[in-house]
């Protein structure tokens, strides 16, 4: 889904039409939406003609050009959210969110659940097809999109800038990564995620490792590409139970009016004979955030590391020891 919204956006930027087209196709590109905050104002006048005077139905919008049409604007919505808020959605359609979800969230089969947002980072859920389908359809006024994309960048910062919590979410993904790595036997090796790709864990070219490593720090330090985020590994030791152990030392770091600095220990005992690889407990090593901020971070580092599906070694809770 993630996909078709890049497809549907690029698209749209084109001037061009998905399969099936458009409703209203004509009237969307007069609406020029271009990501800047006089879009919301064009659309939401857009929006505000089509309920008065074209008076869509439900039938309407059930035809492919009417689901089309939807899904453009839900999905534009929810790219400016993310290019302001830096945070990490993930479209669902109905049946992968019920997979993807937490078993707390419930969803019907109604036409609204169609696309569904998951912003696992900061344990959001956003079902954008409801606001827009009740000011299309709904006798009362509903909030502009404008006032729309406020409520999420809202929830999306209820505890903290989303860009932390993507920036540490995206640690507890490149741990775990490493994790898998090391119990498949591959070692570990100094790898970067960035915000411009924030799915690819990259490793870094295998040359000398204190080269690669300080050319991690170099990264994060001086952000030489204008990144929003990115985040970094390397191999190297921490203290377990007054004990030094091999660990994985992951480094992250957002930029902007309110920069982050952290810094994630992953400790673990190397496969030995018929012993498997252990993970031991992630410990915090650095960060020039207060504590009680960390605090509120641990809960995106620990969904991070679960994001991370294993594909080789087994998983995470088979090699974790508490």
């Amino acid at each position: 889904m993630n996909e078709l919204a890049t497809t549907f956006l690029e698209t749209y930027a084109a001037g061009g039409e998905p399969e099936g087209g458009w409703t209203y196709g004509k009237a969307l590109q007069q609406a020029r939406l271009d990501y800047t905050p006089d879009s919301l104002k064009r659309l939401d006048a857009l929006l505000s003609q089509i309920r008065e005077r074209a008076r869509p139905t439900r039938a309407q919008l059930d035809t492919v050009p009417g689901r089309n049409f939807e899904s453009l604007i839900v999905f534009y919505l929810m790219e400016f959210a993310r290019r302001v808020s830096h945070a990490q959605l993930q479209w669902h359609d109905l049946d992968s969110a019920r997979r993807a979800l937490p078993p707390g969230v419930v969803l019907d089969d109604s036409p609204a659940n169609r696309l569904v947002v998951d912003a696992p980072a900061n344990a959001a859920v956003f079902r954008p097809l409801e606001w827009l389908e009740a000011r299309l359809l709904g006798e009362d006024a509903v909030m502009a999109p404008a006032n729309y994309v406020a409520s999420v960048l809202s929830q999306l910062g209820h505890d903290g800038p989303p860009i932390w919590f993507t920036t540490m979410f995206t640690i507890g993904r490149l741990g775990s990564w490493n994790m898998m790595m090391a119990a498949d036997g591959q070692g570990v090796w100094p790898a970067l995620v960035t915000g411009k790709a924030p799915t690819s864990l990259r490793p870094l070219e295998r040359i000398d490792l204190k080269q690669a490593v300080a050319h991690c720090f170099h990264l994060l330090e001086d952000n030489p590409d204008d990144e929003a985020w990115q985040v970094a590994s390397y191999p190297g030791y921490a203290e377990h139970a007054g004990e030094k152990v091999d660990a994985v030392i992951v480094m992250g770091a957002s930029y902007g009016p309110q920069p982050a600095r952290l810094a994630v220990a992953f400790p673990f005992r190397p496969a030995r004979g018929d012993r498997p690889l252990v993970i031991l407990q992630p410990s915090l090593v650095e960060t020039n955030l207060p504590i009680e901020v960390v605090g509120k971070l641990s809960g995106a580092l620990e969904r991070g590391i679960r994001h991370f599906g294993w594909a080789v070694a087994g998983s995470w809770d088979e090699h974790y020891q508490a």
